[in-house]
Formats: C-alpha cells, structure tokens, sequence
C-alpha cells in the first residue's frame, strides 16, 4: 500500500499524514496495522525529503538553540522534548515556541500548528512506544562530574 504517492517535500507529506492518520488511526476505527504501514512509510519518506533540505531548518535550529542549557533534549516522533532543570529557561523555551506538558513535566515542541485530536492524554513512555525516539542530548548532574 503506497500512502504518499504524490507527495514531494515535507509540508506536504505532513499536511497528507495528519489526514491519513485520522482516516487509519486504531482509535478512530481504523486497523492497527494499517497505522503502521502509514506510519513506516512516512517515516522513510521524510527521511529521504529531509536530506539536504534547505527549507527543513526549523528541527536543527531549535536542537542548536537548546544544546548550550543543561537540559534533557529528546525527539519522539517529530516531535522535540525537553526535560530537566527547565525552570531557568522557561522564557528562552517559551520564546523558541515550547509549551509545558504538566502531567508530563517536560516541554514540547512541534513544528506548524497543532490541534489535539484524540481524548487520551499519553504518557511520554506511551509516546516513545507509538513512536521512533532518539535521545539528542542528556543533561550532565554535578553530582556524577565530581566522581568522573
């Protein structure tokens, strides 16, 4: 099954996944893997849409703009997570256009718009399962440097 057959950059194939995904969602009726296939076929479409993408900033700016604070980074998805001693950077996440997750206590980050679609409020251990996850940058405790 080819989901994204006409689709040729990124904004499109996300505006084209967002529809599909409420059409194949197991929540919304639609078979489980179904969703998957969907789900893997983007996954390898916005790979290769992504390399050497000039309009694709967005992603690497915000990892670059966090990198230099002592926080927890973490993409899920595509979206970008950020966790830890976030309180001295609430303004400067704010302003590069994070929202707070309270039940999840930690900040998230989408690109474009966003319009929750679904009644249940996943866990991020829930998330990581749904989706790809990477771990960009882990905070250093200063407990752990003085026994390094």
């Amino acid at each position: 099954m080819q989901f994204f057959k006409s689709v040729t950059d990124i904004k499109e194939l996300k505006k084209q996944y967002r529809k599909l995904a409420m059409e194949f969602h197991p929540d919304r009726g639609g078979n489980e893997d179904d969703f998957i296939l969907l789900k893997e076929e983007y996954d390898q479409l916005y790979k290769q849409l992504s390399k050497g993408s000039a309009s694709h900033d967005s992603y690497p700016d915000v990892i670059d703009s966090l990198m230099k604070y002592n926080v927890d980074i973490e993409i899920i998805g595509t979206w970008v997570w950020v966790s830890g001693q976030t309180y001295q950077i609430k303004k400067e996440l704010k302003e590069l256009g994070f929202k707070w997750a309270g039940k999840k206590k930690a900040w998230f980050w989408h690109e474009g718009d966003y319009t929750k679609r679904h009644k249940k409020n996943f866990s991020l251990d829930e998330i990581r399962e749904m989706h790809e996850s990477e771990i960009v940058k882990k905070q250093h405790h200063p407990k752990c440097l003085k026994h390094a």
